[in-house]
């Protein structure tokens, strides 16, 4: 997949801006406050229809206007343009003129990865947060599984309110068991293959092992003991399941979120996300868009040039950045024969 184009109305402080892409490279630059990071997230709610922001509210649509719009001209098999009107309230999607009912039909175009300090911290975040983090690359690969958690979260709500009022659950743990199981199979398939791909991207990045991620589940040995361990009634909730698993992140056998550096950690944060653009691109047969906010911080020259020969004309990349002078990229972006494309936004 290749976004060609993209032309956006009233999004945060942008009033109007409209950019053709490089199929390989595209840098933003400019000062901070510009709306280079709006660009990115334009492309994003285009393409699914939501926002990376940690906190998206109705603040996407610019001060003192009522509506924005989004519109992309994107290149498959052949090229599509996708619109969105949105008005705090609901969105109305057209695909190539012609209205779009449901949002699950353009979900072909969300084959996107972004990173962006907007974004939740992977590394920081609580062990809940991080375990949506990676069930939402699973949703991307596995759309089955949206329904598969979803039902297990209902289950165990509804679950834990029995506890919490002492009624019997023994109807309820039976599907709680079969959708547990479910939610396990899934995750432990999608962990052994991330975190196999993940060392390979590591390898080809830094040609050595430094980071290592470790999921850790207590996964019963059958459905007869799932049920003993689900009995356990002393704290009022349910004390088995996927809604305990763990997943550690670890820098030299040390824990990354104590141990690591700032420009380590986001080494590490740049690594996950070229990791699910590897796995994306191998579930999918297409390839994803990489929105990389903010590229150059917290990295040192040496590092930035390691990530970006990993990405660049493997991956359409879009890159936002205060300055590209001064850095190891400056002498990639002078050469003539670059497919690297400079958009500068300012006033």
């Amino acid at each position: 997949m290749n976004l060609i184009e993209i032309s956006l109305v009233n999004v945060r402080k942008l009033e109007f801006f409209k950019a053709r892409f490089s199929p390989t490279t595209t840098i933003i630059t400019g000062n901070n406050g510009q709306g280079k990071t709006s660009v990115l997230e334009s492309i994003f709610f285009l393409l699914t229809t939501k926002s990376f922001r940690k906190k998206y509210n109705k603040s996407i649509i610019k001060k003192n206007e009522n509506r924005l719009q989004i519109k992309g001209v994107l290149k498959l098999d052949e090229e599509e343009t996708i619109k969105i009107n949105y008005d705090s309230k609901k969105k109305e999607i057209e695909k190539n003129g012609t209205k779009v009912k449901k949002t699950s039909e353009i979900l072909k175009y969300s084959n996107v990865v972004s990173m962006s300090p907007e974004e939740s911290d992977v590394v920081e975040i609580y062990r809940k947060e991080k375990l949506q983090y990676f069930d939402k690359i699973i949703f991307k690969i596995t759309p089955s599984y949206i329904k598969i958690i979803r039902s297990y979260n209902k289950l165990l709500l509804i679950r834990n309110a029995l506890l919490e009022t002492g009624q019997e659950t023994h109807q309820w743990d039976k599907k709680i068991i079969e959708t547990g199981t479910l939610v396990w199979s899934e995750r432990k398939r999608f962990f052994n293959h991330f975190i196999e791909k993940f060392k390979s991207v590591e390898k080809d990045i830094l040609g050595k092992k430094k980071y290592f991620l470790e999921y850790i589940n207590t996964v019963p040995d059958n459905e007869n003991q799932y049920f003993v361990k689900l009995q356990n009634r002393k704290e009022k909730q349910t004390l088995v399941g996927p809604h305990l698993d763990k997943i550690n992140f670890y820098l030299n056998e040390k824990n990354l979120q104590e141990s690591g550096s700032q420009g380590e950690k986001k080494l590490f944060k740049y690594m996950l996300k070229l990791t699910e653009a590897e796995i994306i691109k191998e579930k999918k047969q297409t390839l994803p868009i990489l929105l990389l906010d903010d590229f150059f911080a917290k990295l040192d020259d040496k590092n930035i040039m390691k990530i970006f020969n990993f990405f660049h004309r493997k991956f359409q990349t879009i890159i936002t950045t205060t300055k590209t002078n001064n850095t190891m990229m400056e002498e990639r972006l002078t050469n003539p024969k670059t497919s690297i494309k400079i958009i500068e936004l300012n006033d």
